[in-house]
């Protein structure tokens, strides 16, 4: 598989005027169903949540790209500030404090802002369909303002632990993806209309691990807390992981 990384750099040295799209924590295989049409590749992300992709990924400066981000983490990782042009943090001026999470709605607005005012480089970071959940499910009701305290949503604990819980959880997943796609479809046809030269690319920062696996990489005493505690699958995603699976992300070219 390709070096995602590698592929973000190229994109943005061999275009004038791009966009890349990315979907926090977003399964290929689900995009794939949601998005039959769009020819894609898999290819492997430098990390297996959003702090280690960001660090990993972003290791010389893209001066010409400003970034506009939905995700607490751009805002919290210093190190990465003086790589790109400009950060626009919209969770600290467009959090939903109902939902817990920047609605795709306040991204677009933002981007087309940006558009209009003339930058010709961007990323756009969604926070979808990483939780909390756009539609309506119980899960919600375990979520908190992760901007104020930055800790695992006790929605994937939820979902590891009881299989009533899985389910709803990968019908929220997928619901959550299918919403903040007619944001993404939205924006790539407002781009191609205000300029016909604008590149669009598709990504995520790392993926999303939905029906429960066996994670053997724990080490013995987390893996017999586990046990104990009754979670057997694991679900969502970690830092510094070592399942293959969370690092397999997709990469579309429109």
């Amino acid at each position: 598989m390709q070096d995602q990384g590698r592929l973000i750099y190229q994109f943005f040295s061999s275009n004038d005027k791009a966009l890349l799209l990315i979907l926090d924590a977003c399964n290929w295989k689900v995009l794939s169903l949601l998005r039959p049409q769009w020819k894609f590749d898999v290819v492997l992300s430098r990390g297996s949540s959003t702090s280690d992709w960001l660090k990993r990924t972003f290791t010389r400066p893209l001066k010409d790209v400003v970034y506009i981000s939905a995700n607490p983490y751009t805002y919290l990782l210093k190190e990465i500030r003086g790589k790109f042009k400009r950060i626009v943090d919209v969770h600290m001026m467009a959090w939903n404090e109902k939902l817990n999470t920047v609605h795709p709605r306040s991204m677009n607005v933002l981007v087309k802002e940006n558009l209009i005012a003339g930058e010709k480089k961007i990323i756009v970071h969604y926070l979808q369909p990483h939780a909390p959940f756009l539609g309506d499910t119980w899960l919600n009701n375990y979520s908190h303002d992760f901007r104020k305290e930055v800790k695992e949503l006790r929605i994937y604990y939820l979902a590891r632990m009881y299989p009533s819980a899985r389910k709803e959880f990968v019908r929220a997943y997928v619901q959550n993806l299918n919403i903040v796609l007619k944001y993404v479809d939205e924006l790539i046809s407002f781009s191609k209309k205000f300029d016909k030269h604008f590149k669009v690319a598709i990504s995520a920062d790392h993926s999303e691990i939905l029906k429960g696996a066996f994670n053997p990489f724990h080490k013995f005493r987390k893996r017999i807390w586990l046990w104990l505690s009754g979670v057997f699958r694991f679900v969502g995603h970690e830092n510094n992981s070592r399942l293959k699976e969370l690092y397999e992300v997709p990469w579309i070219i429109i």
